[in-house]
Order: structure tokens, then sequence, then C-alpha cells
């Protein structure tokens, strides 16, 4: 490990696997006979998707909101079930393949990882149900919005982060007196640049980049000796 990192964050979307929400928004119009953009509209300019991911509402509750939404636009055809809903805003991501080699090389190296992202439980159940390597960790630590009722760039869900960290350092064999995590000994990478922003107003290190050859290039010019990505 490089002396001046101590703990790595990846971000989920984006970095760990990649998603399109277009595909989203179609599975929803394809169970209520609507358009993409009707779905875009109810699931994300409104904020009802970011209420689901900061916990403040159940699935029940955003299933019904869509139902809700849905009956003012189209004839209801039966009442669709929150498990189909569910499966339709999640059925969207991919795994990035390129990025197992690192977090195997990072494991193997014995630093710690987390993931700190910004989801929901459904999107969450969702990529850890595929069997995925990407997803089989183990992850040190998992900071998840909807468990943390908070957001990034939101001030809480950072210093979630900073103490779980802390506390997974302070229980590794061998840290002794040097337990201790400081913010600057902290790396994240995030494809959003006011997730980035926020990180860094707490004194860790991070860049935005995407998952692949760009988050390679972090983690290598930060010091670890991960694998490039295969051009094959």
């Amino acid at each position: 490990m490089t002396p001046d990192i101590r703990f790595v964050y990846f971000d989920l979307g984006n970095i760990l696997v990649s998603f399109d929400r277009n595909l989203a928004s179609d599975n929803v119009a394809d169970l209520f006979g609507g358009t993409r953009e009707a779905s875009d509209e109810i699931l994300h300019t409104g904020g009802l998707q970011n209420q689901l991911e900061t916990g403040l509402i159940s699935e029940d509750e955003f299933a019904q909101a869509v139902r809700d939404a849905y009956a003012t636009l189209v004839q209801p055809n039966g009442m669709v079930a929150t498990g189909d809903i569910m499966r339709a805003i999640s059925d969207m991501f991919t795994p990035i393949e390129s990025m197992v080699a690192v977090l195997q090389s990072l494991r193997a190296a014995k630093v710690p990882i987390g993931i700190l992202s910004n989801t929901c439980a459904a999107h969450w159940n969702w990529v850890n149900g595929r069997g995925w390597e990407i997803m089989s960790g183990p992850f040190d630590v998992q900071v998840v919005s909807y468990e943390a009722r908070s957001m990034k760039p939101d001030r809480v869900i950072y210093e979630t982060a900073m103490k779980l960290a802390s506390e997974c350092l302070a229980m590794r064999p061998g840290e002794g007196d040097n337990a201790e995590l400081r913010p600057e000994e902290i790396l994240f990478v995030d494809d959003r640049e006011e997730n980035v922003e926020a990180a860094l107003a707490h004194g860790w290190k991070a860049e935005v980049c995407l998952g692949g050859e760009q988050a390679i290039d972090v983690l290598r010019r930060h010091g670890f000796d991960v694998p490039l990505a295969s051009t094959a």
C-alpha cells in the first residue's frame, strides 16, 4: 500500500457497474403502456427516485406514486405490482469487467476498499443478486445512501463513510498505534464532479473518472500497482 493512501472508496454506478437510465424508463413504460419520456419525468424529474435512494419513502410508497402518476396519463390496465416496478427500475446495470482485476489486486495487497454509493435497496439488491464477479467482494465497508439516509454530496454520508472506514482500519491486524485514519488518507473515485468536490471539502483525496481505464489511471497515479485494462 502507498504510505499516503490507506483506504479506497469506489462509487458504484459508472465505476463498478455501468447503467442506462433510459432502460429503466423503457421498462416502466412497458409495464404501464406509456413512453420513455413520461417514465423519466415520473421517476427522475420530480425527485421520486432520489426520495427512494435517501430512504425517505418505502418501495410500496414509491410504487404507488408511480401508479398514481401513470393513472393520470393512460387508462389503468390492472394493478402493476410493486415487485414488478422495482425490477423494472433495476434492470439497467452492466458490470464493468475490467474493474474486477483492479479490486482483486487491491485486496491481494491488503488495501481496505469500500463502496460509497447513492442507491436504493432495489438497485443494490439487484446488482448483488446477479452473481457478477465485480460484486462478489469482500468489500471492507459498504455505505449506501438509502441506509445512511443521506445522498452524496450531502455532508452526512461522507461523515458516515469516514467513521466506518476508521473503524474498519482500527480492527485490522498490525495497525497498532497507526490505526487512526486521517481524511487525507482516503482516496475516492466517482463519476460526478459535485460528489468529488464534496469529498475534497472533507479533506479526502478524490478524482472524477469512469470505471475502467480512467479509474485504473487514477489508482496508478496514486501509487497502486493495479493491472492495466485489457485491450483484447
